[in-house]
């Protein structure tokens, strides 16, 4: 923002108020405010400055930052609401904010909406590109075609407990334009926290890829994805191929996603995915763990690697649930790598519990092979160990547990488990069978997981514990700390998987007494 062409440098941090009460030709201040935003895009931001926007009032057009709108380390531009509830910021047709090449500024207590995903609007609620340390919080943001958040090429972004709803594209998207180097990332160093996606339906112009994500990161060098949410996304996407997932991230090395929820996510009828959690295409040195997905269409946790520039190896799933995922596509936890695309290899599978008690029933689905892929300690309760023509192939095994929910003894296209551990050399070492075709006893795993505040609650993480007297209590084996990942042996409910020398299988460490 430019005034009279020059930037004032003043020592006192200023307060700006804006209110449809007030005249642009105020001086901005609580008792003579502006009142559009298209004033306040007039004035040279520095650090500390502040703008607040009259709660409960609505303010048409596009707020806007750029390179002379930038704060310092100890004293961020910040922008927010005052007096009673939340401003809103009605984008139209256009975009709710945009911030390009600027630095430290907070966005917070806002709600920023547009037209409608077909009713006109055809950008991004939030637009940050080519930007360094901020901060957005306390955000509800909906009604955007494209996505409600999107950030490109920035360093340290802390984006926390925003809402970003009925949007096209995605929730919260982060990318950039090396999604598809060999070496380099646009992003570095992101926070997503405390954010809810949902209802984020699909672009409708969007007809040659996926599109109705919940929150997804691309381009990204070093992050975490904590405690949010995904639901009930990509139920309107146009595209009949790939589809969207609730939470997850392509392109990326050095990525954490943990304790967050994804359920009930979507795609179109005929398309793929419609999953809880994915690592995609070129994800490196990554990690899923404490996490719940349930009723998803696709994968509860997808491994995807459709041939990104970058390899997609050394990444670690540990210590999460899935209850009755893959309803139309793959299963519980499925694997899939595009022929001749990319390099996939080494992922570190264990202590998590995979459930799976729907019409199509797969625990595990192989629809490729790769080398260095460990599974340990697991839980697989299904109707299918593997989809029509799929087989185990060069995979590891030690420690699992699997259990047919019909009682059935075939595995995998043998007449028994043993059967097949004798064949192909699974679940075997120094001459013993170091797995289980048995029934674990879990305290309730068909307990119907409602919402966030019982998803994590005790009474769902214990119902997925073993009973008292269940066959497979201590018998898992160690699964060590694989690729550097530090393992703290314990499980998703705060309780040790590693106790007296023994470890256990499956995702919850307490055992019924």
């Amino acid at each position: 923002m430019i005034l009279g062409g020059c930037i004032r440098h003043h020592a006192l941090h200023r307060t700006f108020y804006i209110s449809p009460a007030g005249s642009d030709n105020n001086n901005g201040s609580f008792t003579s405010p502006w009142k559009t935003l298209e004033r306040a895009n007039r004035l040279v931001l520095r650090p500390g400055d502040t703008i607040l926007l009259e709660g409960g009032s609505v303010f048409r057009g596009t707020f806007y930052l750029d390179s002379l709108d930038s704060g310092i380390e100890t004293s961020k531009v910040v922008i927010g609401s005052y007096g009673d509830g939340y401003a809103t910021i009605d984008g139209g047709n256009m975009e709710g904010i945009v911030a390009t090449k600027t630095s430290y500024f907070k966005i917070c207590d806002l709600i920023i909406t547009g037209a409608g995903r077909k009713s006109g609007n055809v950008r991004d609620g939030i637009l940050i590109s080519s930007s360094v340390s901020f901060e957005l919080d306390n955000i509800e943001v909906y009604g955007f075609q494209h996505c409600g958040v999107l950030i490109m090429g920035s360093r340290n972004a802390r984006i926390t407990h925003v809402t970003a709803h009925d949007n096209g594209f995605a929730g919260i998207h982060v990318s950039g334009t090396h999604a598809n180097d060999p070496v380099l990332f646009d992003n570095e160093n992101l926070y997503i926290g405390y954010c809810k996606a949902f209802n984020n339906p699909g672009d409708p112009t969007v007809t040659n890829n996926h599109s109705g994500n919940g929150i997804l990161a691309a381009s990204t060098l070093g992050g975490t994805i904590e405690y949010c949410e995904a639901y009930n996304n990509g139920w309107d996407m146009p595209w009949t191929g790939n589809g969207p997932v609730g939470i997850w991230v392509w392109d990326c090395r050095d990525i954490t996603i943990q304790f967050c929820l994804s359920h009930h996510n979507m795609t179109n009828p005929v398309a793929a995915d419609g999953g809880g959690f994915d690592l995609d295409g070129g994800v490196s040195n990554s990690v899923i763990q404490y996490c719940i997905s349930w009723s998803n269409q696709g994968a509860g946790i997808g491994l995807f690697e459709f041939g990104a520039a970058k390899p997609w190896e050394n990444n670690v799933i540990r210590y999460n649930i899935s209850q009755n995922d893959g309803i139309h596509n793959t299963g519980s936890l499925s694997v899939w790598k595009g022929n001749g695309a990319g390099t996939m290899k080494n992922c570190a599978v264990y202590n998590n519990t995979f459930y799976n008690d729907t019409a199509r029933g797969i625990a595990l689905n192989l629809g490729e092979h790769m080398p260095g892929i460990t599974f340990t300690n697991n839980i697989f309760e299904f109707r299918n160990i593997t989809g029509p023509g799929q087989n185990i192939v060069s995979e590891s095994f030690s420690g699992n547990c699997f259990w047919n929910l019909e009682g059935k003894l075939s595995f995998d296209g043998y007449p028994g488990f043993r059967s097949w551990a004798q064949a192909k050399g699974k679940e075997i070492k120094d001459g013993s069978i170091t797995g289980f075709f048995i029934d674990p006893l879990l305290a309730d795993p068909s307990i119907s997981i409602r919402n966030e505040l019982s998803a994590f609650s005790t009474d769902t993480i214990t119902s997925f514990g073993l009973r008292k007297g269940s066959p497979v209590a201590g018998k898992g084996v160690n699964p060590g700390s694989p690729f550097g990942f530090e393992n703290s042996y314990t499980g998703i409910d705060g309780s040790p998987v590693k106790h007296d020398g023994l470890f256990e299988i499956g995702a919850v460490g307490i055992r019924e007494k």
